[in-house]
């Protein structure tokens, strides 16, 4: 049985039955009065009441007698299992198990959620939950949702939240801008059906034209991505909050990959990749839904000049400074400065202050909206939009409207600050108008817009063999067990990258001379099978030959009191004109990714880090070169990098996970040193899995 159908027919459900049902439960209240004031038939189930709600109530869900499509389910853990079975005898599209008490109650909790899991997987049915708030079907009046009462507004905005209470901190925050909803879900533990089932169930959806996610976590990667990329292909965006974000700042100064490719990290990037789009709190997420919802898919555009209408000479110099601050600046138009100081008075272009003698004239400022259309991508109109301000806002609204039927951008009414839109703007949207909450928050919209309309999508990766390679000889360490200094080395010469000179002095052994000739006369001398030897004061540059013996037998003492291995390497000392660092994490929840770096003085001007998910194409390792690359050549005084030398240490790079990806956790390589024969690693820590 197709568990994604029953998916669908759970949340557009036709026939509805709530079992536990309770007057003196708060939970079943905010679910059933709602839907029994709206005339909607809902079955109630609870053995111990013959009648709820001035109805009847059944003894079970099988005195029902006929398949329900969606059964909202208020009993406990344990009982809740039962009514899985018999939903799934009757016939029932899916359960909403709103319980607690499953994988997150230990482990007589998770026994109860594998046995969940059993019971979906042997019938087909789907499953929200447990743990969760339920869900609203806003256009069909359907709210199987326990987390308190909110009427909203049909339309086109879906939100799924795996946190139940900000599920409705979402859909307080659409209502606030009016932005209508299809469906909201709180998808709670996902025991059975997770974010990529509920996304791919939306994109289908002909009422959804949005998708909004807060997300603490994606189980099942490919699937969701491969949930996402049907939504694209439907013309619908995806927006997400990630939970658990962090300040990354001081983490890329320490140049190290693990530190670096953390979750919030590699969220963002598979985000990038896969052309989600993502947000930094609620109140951006449905910002930046406000045009995506907004506009048609056939009349999306990117918007990259915007003009702005006031009414005051304080509003102009404010919308100017936001614009400037967000990093927009409004474009001067000087193409219509002539044309304007004719008709208006003032000195200013973009933004205008229409002043009260423009206002005076409805023709006039029909004029100067469709002048300003013409010459722009998305024009706004600075006034308010509140409850209380219908009334005076159809002397500007009503030419505005006007304009915009004969426009070819969008038209876009917002105040100046963050307040509500009325529920009255909802007959200007039929005219045309599109509204927005605050100046600020219309460029976090088109910020998402133009991301969705402009942005390539890397799209869906190939599968690649990992790893057929042996575990090579590992040293534990206190960072785990690492490749040793020489297997590391030679596995990056295999992959095609290229290394600094070096020879490694095992336990007891003794440079000779012929290697010492060989490397030159200003040699590194460093401790070779430690993870953090400059930390131990392990590392020795620019040592002359004849000091090599010294400086070797000063490092075993080191060794020695540290408890570490003995063995030494000794290194060509390379010069370069700049340093980058590169590594792999294989090990994170939603890939392989491969970061590449500007490392040395220029990281904490620069703080230059990119990254791609593995395997990399052609097209990701360029992308890649010139996104870390490219800003070196801009900065006064640096020369820039070999786009070829670059693009070859990332396809080693992408080799040396295919070979050892299968043991491998993660691969440091600091520093690279940039010549003009190309990137020479000289140190590599490869560290193998724990499992």
């Amino acid at each position: 049985m197709d568990s994604r159908a029953n998916l669908a027919r759970l949340l557009s459900p036709a026939t509805l039955a709530v079992v536990g049902a309770n007057e003196k439960l708060g939970m079943s209240n905010n679910s059933v009065i709602p839907m029994l004031e709206a005339g909607r038939e809902i079955a109630l189930i609870n053995p111990n009441r013959n009648e709820l709600y001035g109805q009847p109530a059944l003894a079970s869900l099988t005195a029902v007698g006929r398949p329900m499509d969606a059964v909202l389910s208020l009993v406990n853990a344990e009982r809740s299992l039962d009514v899985m079975e018999e939903a799934a005898a009757l016939g029932c599209g899916g359960v909403v198990i709103t319980a607690a008490g499953f994988l997150e109650a230990g482990e007589s909790g998770v026994a109860l959620q594998d046995k969940m899991l059993e019971i979906a997987q042997r019938t087909g049915l789907a499953v929200i939950g447990p743990n969760c708030a339920g869900f609203k079907n806003v256009n069909l009046g359907v709210n199987l949702f326990t987390g308190g009462r909110l009427d909203l507004v049909p339309g086109g905005v879906a939100i799924v939240s795996q946190s139940g209470f900000l599920v409705r901190s979402a859909m307080a925050a659409a209502d606030e801008r009016g932005l209508g909803v299809s469906v909201a879900i709180s998808s709670g533990n996902e025991a059975v059906c997770d974010l990529a089932d509920h996304v791919a169930v939306l994109a289908a959806d002909p009422l959804t034209t949005v998708i909004c996610l807060v997300i603490e976590t994606v189980r099942r990667p490919a699937a969701f991505f491969a949930a996402v990329a049907e939504a694209h292909a439907m013309g619908k965006p995806v927006i997400a909050l990630k939970l658990g974000r962090s300040d990354r700042a001081r983490r890329i100064m320490q140049s190290h990959t693990g530190a670096i490719a953390d979750a919030s990290w590699v969220y963002d990037l598979a985000f990038r990749e896969h052309g989600v789009i993502a947000a930094r709190d609620i109140d951006d997420l449905l910002d930046r839904a406000q045009l995506l919802a907004q506009i048609p898919a056939d009349r999306r555009r990117r918007i990259q000049r915007i003009g702005m209408i006031t009414t005051s000479g304080g509003v102009a110099a404010l919308a100017t400074d936001i614009a400037d601050e967000v990093g927009a600046p409004l474009p001067p138009l000087a193409e219509l400065e002539a044309w304007v100081r004719e008709r208006v008075p003032g000195d200013t272009v973009n933004p205008l202050d229409l002043t009260g003698f423009v206002m005076s004239k409805t023709e006039l400022m029909e004029e100067v909206f469709e002048k300003y259309a013409s010459a722009v991508d998305a024009l706004v109109l600075a006034w308010w939009t509140g409850d209380g301000d219908e009334g005076w806002s159809k002397t500007l609204l009503g030419p505005f409207a006007n304009a915009a039927r004969r426009a070819g951008v969008p038209f876009i009414v917002s105040p100046l600050e963050a307040t509500g839109v009325g529920g009255w703007v909802h007959e200007w949207r039929e005219q045309g108008l599109l509204f927005a909450r605050g100046v600020e928050s219309i460029y976090r919209a088109v910020d998402a817009f133009d991301r969705f309309v402009g942005q390539p999508v890397r799209g869906i990766l190939p599968a690649a063999e990992v790893g057929g390679v042996p575990l090579p000889h590992l040293v534990s360490t206190d960072a785990g067990r690492i490749a040793s200094f020489a297997d590391a080395m030679h596995a990056l010469v295999a992959a095609g990258i290229k290394v600094a000179p070096y020879a490694v002095l095992h336990e007891h052994e003794e440079a000779d001379g012929a290697t010492l000739e060989a490397l030159g006369d200003r040699l590194v001398v460093k401790l070779a099978d430690v993870p953090h030897r400059t930390e131990l004061g392990a590392v020795r540059l620019n040592v002359h030959p004849d000091d090599v013996h010294a400086v070797v037998a000063e490092l075993r003492v080191i060794a020695a009191g540290e408890g570490v291995p003995g063995t030494v390497a000794i290194q060509a000392m390379v010069q370069g004109h700049g340093e980058a660092f590169g590594g792999l994490n294989c090990g994170t929840d939603l890939g392989a990714v491969v970061l590449l770096g500007v490392g040395g003085v220029l990281i904490e001007v620069m703080q230059q880090v990119g990254g791609r998910f593995l395997p990399l194409d052609d097209a990701a390792v360029v992308s890649l070169a010139e996104e870390v690359a490219g800003p070196v050549a801009a900065l006064r005084g640096q020369r820039a990098w070999s786009q070829s030398a670059v693009e070859d240490l990332l396809r080693g790079l992408d080799s040396l996970w295919r070979t050892h990806g299968g043991w491998l956790d993660s691969v440091d390589i600091n520093p690279l040193i940039v010549t003009d024969d190309g990137l020479l690693a000289v140190d590599a820590l490869m560290v193998a899995r724990r499992d």
